[in-house]
C-alpha cells in the first residue's frame, strides 16, 4: 500500500501537471459580440491588475486538493479565502480611487470577476465594501514572500501591480485592434464593390468615362492576356480588378504591422518583449485569417448578394475569391508557425500543449486550408474537375470545423472569436439554401442528348426556363450524385425577336434526333419538346405553344460530358436537376450585353459553343419594337468540326434562305470558302469556319459603320484567346474616346 504522504505528493504532482496542460485554455461566461464591440476584457483596469498580481496559486484551501497547493485554484476556494478577499480589497482601495472608479463598478467586478468568469460560480464570502471595512481594522504592512503560503492579508508590490496592469491593458488594447482591423477588412471588402458600382450614377462625361475604362479598368494588368492563363497556372487580372486586389493585399499586410502597444515589465510574457510581440502578431494573423473566411466564401457564392448589388461580374468575384483565399491561407500558416515557434523555442512546452484539443484542431484547420490551394490550381480544375469540386468542399468544411473547435476548446465562447466562423458558416449555408430553392423550383427534368459530330452534343431539356448559366446535377449518370457541373453556354429556345425568313414545318410527335441524321433537320424546342422532321418546305408553318425549353450545346471532353455523350439518341433521356443563374444586378440592367440608349448598336463575337450564350441576348435586344433601334451584327467563328454545331443552331432558330454562300470545311479563299453571310431576322450574321476573323478589322469596320449613330456594345463569348484579342482592340478604341463598351460573357469556376 502507498503511504498517505506519497499519495498526497502524487496527487499534487498530477494536479500540477494537469494544470499546466489546461493553463493554455481559458473558460468563462459567454460573451456577445466581439472584444471591444461590446465585450470588455479587463475593466476596470486597476481592479483586474490587483486580481492578477495576487499569488492565487499559493492559497491553501481544504476543499482544494486536501490542503495542497496548485497553480490553479477553484472559484469556491477563492470565494471563501479571507486572506485573498482582504488583500484584493486593500489593493483595489489603494489603486482605484473613488473619483476614478465608482464603487458600484467595483462591486460589480467583485461579484462577477474576482473569483472567476463562470456563469454559476459562487459569490465571494464578503462584498467589496464588507471586505474593505474588515481589512481597514488591520491593514497589511508586508508583502508575501515567494513560495510562502497565502494565509494572511498581504500587500501587492508596485512591481507586481505594474507588470499585471501592463499585461492586461496591452493585451486588451491589442485584442480590440484585432477586431477593429478585421472588421475593416470585412466591411470594406464587401462595401467597396457596392460604392464603386454606385459611381456609374454620377453623370461624368461619357468620353471621360470611356477613356478612364480604356486606361485604368479594362486592360490586363500587364501584357495582352486576361482570359488566357499565364503558364497554365492563373489569370492576369484587369487593371481595375488589380486595384481592388492590391487594396486587399495592402490592408492585410499593413494591418499585421500596426496597432500594438507592447509594455514592459509584463506579467503575461515572462521571456520579455520579443515573446510579447510574437504573441501579438501571431494572434493578429489568426484574426485576419478569420475575417477573410466570410469574405472569400461570400465572393465564391453562386448566390453572392454582391452580384445583385454591384455591376461586377461573377468571374470577377471568383478571381478575387482566389486572391483572398491566398491571403487567408498565408495568415493561417503564419499564425500556426509563430505559435509553434513560441512553444518550441521560447516557452519550450510544446509537448504539453500539443496534447490539448485546441492545439490539434488548429493544426487540422491550418492543414485543410493549406491543401485547398494546390488542389484548386487551374490545371487541376480543368483536368480533374470532379476531384477539385469534391476536395474543395471537403477541405473547406474541415477547415471551418477545425477553426470552430480551435476557438471553443481554447476560449469557449467568452470573447466572441467564434463569431467569425459563424459568419462564414451562415453565408455558406444561405448560399446552399438558395441553391436548394433554385433546384426545387425547377424540379427534376428529363434531358435528351443529340450527338453533333465527334466533338459536340446538344442537351435539350423541355419545360426548363434557364436564361443564364447553369449548374447541372445528373443523379443517374454517376454515383457522385452531389456533384454539379457548370455549363457556360445556354440557349433559350424561345428566341422571340429572331424571326427568320425561312419556312417552318408542323411539329410531329416528339423524337430524339439521331446523330447520323442531324444535318438538315429542324429541331423545334419552343414547344417544350425535342422534335425532328424533314427539311423545311416553303409555305409550311411552325406550331408554337406556351411551354419553354432550353438547349445546351456542349463540347465533349473527359469526365461528365463524355458520359453524357454516351446517352445520345436514347429516347428515354436522362434525369437531371438544374440550378439556373442570370447574375443580373439591380444597379446595372445592361450587364450582359443588351444595347442601351447611349449604346444602341450591338456587335456580338462568338466562338464555338459560345453562340448559345449570346443568342438570347440578340433576341432580347429587340424588346417591344418591330425593329431594333440600332444595328445588330453577329460574328461567329467555328472550327472545321463545328459545322455540325452550325447546322443544329441554325435549324433550331429557323435558318434563313437569304444568304451568300454556305459554310464549308477546310481552308481556302477567305471569301469563297471560309466565310459566309447569313440573315437571321434583322441580325447580320457572319460565319467563319476554320480560321479566326481579323477582329481588329471587324471591330474597326463596325465602329465606322455606326459612327454618328450612338455608341456600340461589343459582346464577346468564346475561347480565351479570342476574348483577350477583342478586349485589347476595344480598350484601344476606348482610349481614343470612342463610345464603345465591352461585355465579356465568360463563365469561370
Amino acid at each position: 500500500m502507498m503511504p498517505d504522504a506519497a499519495k498526497k505528493g502524487l496527487l499534487a504532482l498530477l494536479s500540477l501537471s494537469g494544470a499546466r496542460l489546461t493553463s493554455a485554455q481559458s473558460s468563462g461566461r459567454p460573451g456577445h459580440g466581439l472584444v471591444g464591440y461590446p465585450i470588455i476584457m479587463y475593466q476596470p483596469e486597476c481592479a483586474h491588475a490587483c486580481r492578477s498580481a495576487l499569488p492565487r496559486s499559493s492559497i491553501p484551501c481544504d476543499i482544494h486538493l486536501n490542503g495542497h497547493h496548485s497553480s490553479t485554484v477553484s472559484a469556491e476556494c477563492l470565494a471563501l479565502s479571507e486572506p485573498f478577499l482582504f488583500s484584493a480589497a486593500w489593493c483595489i482601495y489603494t489603486h482605484c480611487p473613488d473619483e476614478n472608479v465608482a464603487v458600484s463598478t467595483l462591486e460589480t467586478f467583485w461579484e462577477t470577476e474576482l473569483v472567476g468568469r463562470e456563469l454559476n460560480q459562487p459569490k465571494p464570502k464578503y462584498t467589496y465594501q464588507e471586505s474593505l471595512a474588515l481589512v481597514k481594522n488591520d491593514p497589511p504592512t508586508t508583502i508575501l514572500p515567494k513560495r510562502a503560503a497565502f494565509n494572511r492579508t498581504t500587500l501587492v508590490s508596485d512591481e507586481s501591480y505594474t507588470a499585471a496592469w501592463n499585461g492586461n491593458t496591452a493585451f486588451e488594447y491589442t485584442e480590440i485592434n484585432h477586431q477593429k482591423l478585421s472588421l475593416i477588412v470585412l466591411v470594406t471588402g464587401a462595401g467597396i464593390p457596392i460604392l464603386l458600382s454606385l459611381l456609374r450614377f454620377i453623370p461624368f462625361p461619357a468620353t471621360l468615362v470611356d477613356q478612364f475604362h480604356g486606361y485604368i479598368i479594362e486592360p490586363p494588368l500587364f501584357g495582352g492576356r486576361h482570359a488566357s492563363p499565364i503558364l497554365g497556372l492563373g489569370l492576369v487580372p484587369t487593371r481595375g480588378q488589380s486595384l481592388f486586389i492590391l487594396y486587399l493585399i495592402a490592408i492585410n499586410v499593413i494591418f499585421v504591422a500596426i496597432g500594438y502597444k507592447p509594455r514592459q515589465p509584463n506579467s503575461w510574457w515572462e521571456h520579455g518583449l520579443w515573446e510579447e510581440i510574437l504573441n501579438y502578431v501571431a494572434n493578429r494573423t489568426g484574426m485576419l485569417s478569420f475575417a477573410n473566411l466570410p469574405l472569400l466564401i461570400l465572393y465564391a457564392g453562386r448566390n453572392n448578394v454582391l452580384l445583385w448589388l454591384t455591376s461586377w461580374s461573377y468571374s470577377t468575384f471568383l478571381l478575387i475569391h482566389r486572391w483572398v483565399a491566398i491571403l487567408c491561407v498565408l495568415q493561417a500558416a503564419i499564425h500556426s508557425a509563430l505559435w509553434l515557434h513560441i512553444h518550441v523555442g521560447i516557452s519550450q512546452d510544446h509537448s504539453e500543449v500539443a496534447a490539448i484539443p485546441y492545439w490539434y484542431w488548429g493544426i487540422i484547420a491550418t492543414l485543410a486550408l493549406v491543401l485547398i490551394l494546390p488542389f484548386s490550381l487551374l490545371p487541376v480544375r480543368q483536368r480533374m474537375y470532379e476531384f477539385f469540386h469534391a476536395a474543395h468542399i471537403v477541405l473547406a468544411i474541415l477547415s471551418i470545423v477545425g477553426c470552430w473547435y480551435h476557438i471553443i476548446y481554447r476560449y469557449k465562447r467568452q470573447w466572441g472569436y467564434e463569431n467569425w466562423v459563424i459568419m462564414a458558416s451562415v453565408i455558406w449555408a444561405c448560399d446552399w439554401v438558395l441553391r436548394a430553392v433554385r433546384m426545387a423550383g425547377n424540379g427534376v427534368k428529363r434531358g435528351y442528348v443529340t450527338k453533333l459530330g465527334d466533338e459536340y452534343i446538344r442537351l435539350d431539356v423541355p419545360g426548363l426556363n434557364c436564361p443564364g448559366h447553369a449548374y447541372m446535377y445528373f443523379p443517374t449518370l454517376t454515383w457522385r450524385v452531389w456533384e454539379s457541373h457548370p455549363f457556360s453556354a445556354i440557349g433559350v429556345s424561345q428566341l422571340t425577336g429572331l424571326e427568320t425568313c425561312s419556312s417552318h414545318v408542323q411539329v410531329p410527335e416528339p423524337k430524339v434526333i439521331d446523330s447520323e441524321k442531324a444535318i438538315g433537320l429542324t429541331s423545334v424546342v419552343t414547344a417544350g419538346e425535342t422534335s425532328s422532321s424533314t427539311s423545311p418546305q416553303e409555305g409550311d408553318l411552325v406550331a408554337h405553344t406556351t411551354k419553354i425549353g432550353v438547349s445546351f450545346f456542349i463540347r465533349v471532353d473527359n469526365g461528365t460530358t463524355s458520359l453524357l455523350a454516351a446517352h445520345a439518341g436514347k429516347p428515354e433521356g436522362i434525369s437531371l436537376v438544374a440550378e439556373c443563374y442570370n447574375h443580373q444586378s439591380v444597379l446595372r440592367h445592361d450587364l450582359h450585353g443588351g444595347p442601351t440608349s447611349s449604346h444602341p448598336n450591338l456587335v456580338v463575337i462568338a466562338g464555338g459553343v459560345g453562340i448559345t450564350a449570346v443568342l438570347p441576348k440578340l433576341a432580347a435586344s429587340r424588346a417591344l419594337f418591330k425593329k431594333p433601334v440600332g444595328r445588330r451584327t453577329l460574328y461567329w467563328g467555328l472550327r472545321d468540326e463545328g459545322l455540325w454545331l452550325f447546322k443544329a443552331v441554325e435549324d433550331m432558330i429557323g435558318g434563313c434562305e437569304q444568304h451568300k454562300g454556305e459554310p464549308k470545311e477546310g481552308k481556302g479563299d477567305r471569301q469563297n470558302h471560309n466565310q459566309t453571310e447569313r440573315k437571321w431576322g434583322d441580325v447580320d450574321v457572319h460565319i467563319g469556319v476554320g480560321e479566326r476573323f481579323d477582329f481588329r478589322a471587324v471591330i474597326e469596320a463596325e465602329l465606322a459603320t455606326t459612327h454618328g449613330q450612338g455608341g456600340t456594345v461589343i459582346l464577346v463569348c468564346g475561347p480565351r484567346g479570342m476574348a483577350d484579342e477583342v478586349r485589347m482592340v476595344v480598350t484601344a478604341h476606348k482610349r481614343k474616346g470612342v463610345a464603345v463598351r465591352l461585355v465579356e460573357d465568360s463563365f469561370s469556376w
